[in-house]
């Protein structure tokens, strides 16, 4: 159940992760774009138009990554606490069952969070592999267009 549900959990962040670094990274690729071909039309209007976008994505990177780190944070600590409750809950029974029995719990308890650990490890993976993959997009967007 506890695997099931950090399965579920992965996935959302992965998800999550994936769409907001697409946005953040076509936003500052398309921008950048913009701004180059506004560069070759005019260019005496273009420094105020350089500080009004320059405002516009700190302001929107900052919220976004903000959120993140929050949404992250949060998600992190409470896989945690439903691990720290699942171990507490089997030493309680491990505790009033007999030996074999407890052995048993003992096992698939370390199974689950070998399993977990896999799980964590994967999710970071996808998000590290997302990440690099929409950075390539946008490198290769500016690229096209510039």
């Amino acid at each position: 159940m506890l695997v099931l549900l950090l399965k579920l959990l992965a996935f959302l962040v992965v998800n999550i992760w994936s769409l907001l670094t697409r946005l953040i990274f076509n936003t500052i690729a398309h921008t950048i774009v913009l701004l180059i071909q506004s560069l070759k039309e005019s260019g005496e209007d273009s420094q105020g138009i350089f500080q009004q976008v320059a405002e516009v994505t700190k302001a929107c990177l900052d919220f976004i990554l903000k959120q993140m780190v929050n949404s992250i944070s949060y998600l992190i600590s409470k896989a945690f606490g439903i691990l720290k409750d699942s171990v507490a809950g089997s030493v309680a029974v491990t505790g009033s069952v007999a030996g074999g029995l407890g052995e048993k719990l003992k096992e698939s308890l370390m199974k689950q969070v070998q399993e977990l650990i896999k799980q964590i490890a994967n999710m970071v993976s996808n998000m590290v592999t997302d990440l690099w993959n929409n950075y390539k997009d946008a490198v290769g967007y500016v690229a096209e267009n510039a």
